[in-house]
């Protein structure tokens, strides 16, 4: 792996580098798209542009749930060759490209039904194992066992005894998503792309119908810089509309912002050595281990104000505390609550 320093004098270096010539590609976003479509070109020997309006995974990309996973729920909507990818990729990560950011972590499927649940949930999970292993990156994760109740609530006691009969304990990745995107950056420079955070694009170039470059605002020391590229890739996430909206053309495709509210609560709060996963009427809740807490998400609700600083609602916040008490034996209250993003 190549790393080099992200300094003051390395930004200002980059930003009248990326002024000096026409690059290869540009891309606009420092988030994980757009730090990992950098590390990309550059790697393929394109001369190659980075640059972050506010500081690196600045958005979702630090208010994830902090998980490289498969996507278990999407083998319930047939979208098999998505469950397929994600699961190479994490295996990908844990072995080879990423292992000391990525982890394995446990999950338990509590079952409130005897036979046919442990039937139906227990098929999805061994699927999930077998595609995993036939990605032929899966052997680093543990297989599913299947635990009776008495089994389930030895290793997770916060659980009310009448909240299971029995459980599925299956496992998935943990990541630290905004050092994983910061690493990301600096491979990329190690490889020779030019990246500057704090350096907002005011405006695209144009040459007829092209878009040949942008022209850049320099937050920090408030100046501005002119940058062409053969390319420029949008990679603004939730802000692809407002970005788009600067070339004063409608987008070929439009992103719609959600809000994914999790709360952090201490670990001391829920007894448990695994994390949980629970179904909830419209899609999955999680409880997942965070150093010494827990983070409990999430929601998916329309936002439209501001996209730097979505906030969570008080009912956002008594949704996630009502579908995790149903199955705690002591409830979590608001005052456990030790922050929300």
């Amino acid at each position: 792996m190549r790393t080099t320093a992200l300094g003051p004098r390395e930004r200002a270096g980059a930003l009248a580098g990326m002024a000096e010539r026409e690059l290869d590609v540009l891309v606009v976003g420092g988030g994980v798209v757009g730090a990992g479509t950098a590390l990309d070109a550059a790697t393929r020997g394109l001369a190659t542009g980075l640059v972050e309006a506010r500081d690196w995974a600045s958005g979702t990309s630090s208010r994830s749930s902090k998980l490289i996973h498969g996507g278990l729920r999407y083998l319930e909507m047939l979208d098999f060759g998505l469950v397929r990818e994600a699961l190479k990729e994490r295996g990908l990560l844990l072995e080879r490209l990423a292992p000391h950011l990525v982890r394995p972590v446990p999950f338990l499927y509590p079952l409130r039904h005897r036979a046919w649940e442990r039937f139906y949930a227990g098929s999805g999970v061994a699927l999930y194992d077998a595609m995993s292993l036939s990605s032929g990156h899966g052997r680093g994760l543990p297989r599913h066992p299947h635990l009776s109740r008495r089994q389930a609530l030895r290793i997770a006691p916060a659980l009310r005894k009448d909240a299971l009969v029995g459980a599925l304990q299956y496992y998935d990745a943990q990541v630290d998503d905004a050092r994983f995107v910061a690493t990301l950056v600096r491979t990329a420079a190690g490889y020779g792309a030019l990246v500057a955070n704090r350096a907002r694009v005011t405006e695209f170039l144009r040459e007829g119908e092209r878009v040949v470059g942008v022209r850049v605002r320099d937050l920090e020391e408030d100046g501005s810089y002119e940058i062409r590229a053969r390319q420029v890739v949008n990679a603004t996430g939730v802000w692809t509309d407002d970005t788009q909206a600067m070339i004063a053309e409608r987008g070929q495709f439009h992103v719609r912002a959600s809000k994914g509210i999790h709360l952090v609560v201490p670990k001391d709060r829920i007894h448990s050595s695994t994390g949980v996963i629970l179904r909830t009427e419209t899609s999955v809740l999680f409880v997942i281990p965070w150093g010494r807490h827990w983070i409990v998400g999430t929601t998916d609700t329309a936002w439209d104000l501001d996209k730097a600083h979505p906030a969570a609602s008080s009912a956002d916040i008594d949704y996630l505390l009502d579908h995790v008490n149903s199955v705690l034996a002591v409830p979590l209250t608001r005052d456990d609550v030790e922050g929300v993003y």
